[in-house]
């Protein structure tokens, strides 16, 4: 075993060392805008507003923009505004961009609203792009999709970002149809006591999108009485209420995504469920925000000893402050749940690790020039590096979950 993971990780750092720069000619290349290139570019113009002016008015103030896709497809009128919330601050910002109608963007389905992600903290840049690959693997039916693109603004290269949807209601998003279908958003961490809605053990949770914008208190009142009663049913270990209540599957794909890939928001914050009227059940997903995952030492709590170890499993347990959802902390006690999860992990997962460090290969090829410029540009760690670390540690975490999970174990 030893051996192919050996020989995976030299294939991955031949493709990246391949590009005719080095890393450290790039510190000397005079980077321009490609003239023809294949690369997707997006190109943002916001005449008379800086990102700084951005950053300073605050990530709710919204401009208008023209947005240009390729030098081709040119649409005058956007809405443009900063996102984020850690990220928000960083050198490079994340932005939202929301059409007049919904755009269909490099065959990620139709949407008014979408986002680009700096993944500023991330210097492989590679993180939420393979989470949303397992997530997809483990057949969750929302799961993201994205493209990395080169992002300039007014003129300037701002670098490697990657262009996602927004988790919201939508025939190609969330598809809910019922008046009082509604997407909820468990968060923690980052609501700072804003329009939350409070279950019974004090945690909040905020209304994301709804159907129906008449019906949202009506339907966030029918969704809490739901998940108070799922919070008390997974508390006794009582399947039958929770398998009532809740979707169990995609609870147990939620809890594999989040688990293998150590998120350290998972379960706080960016945490998405969805319930389609009262005679719905509640659903979990998609999952959102994973660049501080995947053993990502800008994190701030990565230095605490073993959290981004490969070879544990429900680390949760271990982050005691009261800010995660109990739903999986007690679900991982209840033997039902647990079969769930290995029988989703054997049919779907188990057996998929070439598959899985194929993604990893053909993203790290697709990217390595512009992130090795890109990580220079904002002083990041090298992405060599990282990729290096990356793909070894993601090797490990998989055969740490064929043995825990796997069936033939």
């Amino acid at each position: 075993m030893k051996k192919k993971i050996s020989l995976t990780l030299v294939f991955i750092l031949c493709a990246v060392f391949s590009s005719v720069f080095s890393y450290a000619a790039y510190r000397t290349y005079n980077y321009h805008k490609p003239a023809v290139s294949t690369f997707p570019i997006i190109d943002i113009s916001n005449d008379g507003v800086t990102i700084q002016d951005i950053k300073d008015n605050g990530k709710d103030t919204r401009y208008g923009a023209s947005f240009a896709i390729d030098s081709e497809n040119l649409y005058q009128k956007v809405e443009l505004k900063g996102r984020g919330n850690s990220t928000f601050l960083a050198e490079k910002m994340p932005f939202q961009v929301k059409f007049s109608e919904k755009t269909e963007l490099y065959g990620l389905g139709k949407s008014k609203k979408w986002v680009l992600l700096a993944n500023y903290y991330d210097a492989s840049n590679l993180r939420n792009a393979l989470a949303y690959y397992l997530e997809r693997l483990l057949g969750e039916q929302y799961a993201l999709d994205g493209r990395f693109v080169e992002l300039w603004y007014n003129g300037e290269n701002q670098g490697l970002y990657y262009l996602s949807p927004k988790v919201e209601i939508g025939k190609d998003r969330v598809d809910l149809r019922d008046p009082m279908g509604i997407l909820v958003e468990f968060d923690t961490l980052h609501n700072n006591n804003k329009d939350c809605h409070y279950t019974k053990y004090k945690k909040c949770m905020t209304i994301s999108d709804e159907v129906a914008e008449d019906n949202a208190e009506v339907a966030m009142a029918d969704f809490m009485k739901s998940f108070n009663a799922l919070i008390d049913a997974a508390k006794v270990h009582d399947y039958n209420t929770v398998s009532r209540l809740a979707d169990v599957e995609s609870l147990a794909i939620y809890y594999l995504l989040n688990e293998f890939t150590v998120n350290p928001d998972g379960y706080a914050s960016s945490f998405f469920l969805y319930k389609d009227g009262p005679g719905d059940k509640i659903h979990a997903g998609p999952g959102w925000d994973f660049d501080f995952a995947l053993s990502n030492r800008q994190w701030y709590w990565s230095k605490d000893e073993g959290f981004y170890s490969p070879t544990e499993t429900q680390y949760q347990r271990r982050w005691n402050d009261g800010a995660q959802c109990d739903l999986f902390y007690n679900l991982t006690d209840t033997p039902e749940f647990m079969s769930v999860v290995k029988n989703i992990f054997n049919e779907r997962m188990s057996g998929k690790k070439e598959e899985m460090m194929a993604f990893f290969l053909q993203n790290t090829t697709e990217i390595k020039d512009r992130a090795l410029y890109n990580n220079i540009q904002h002083d990041l760690r090298n992405f060599t590096e990282e990729v290096y670390d990356l793909a070894d540690w993601v090797s490990q975490r998989y055969d740490y979950f064929e043995q825990v999970y796997g069936y033939q174990n």
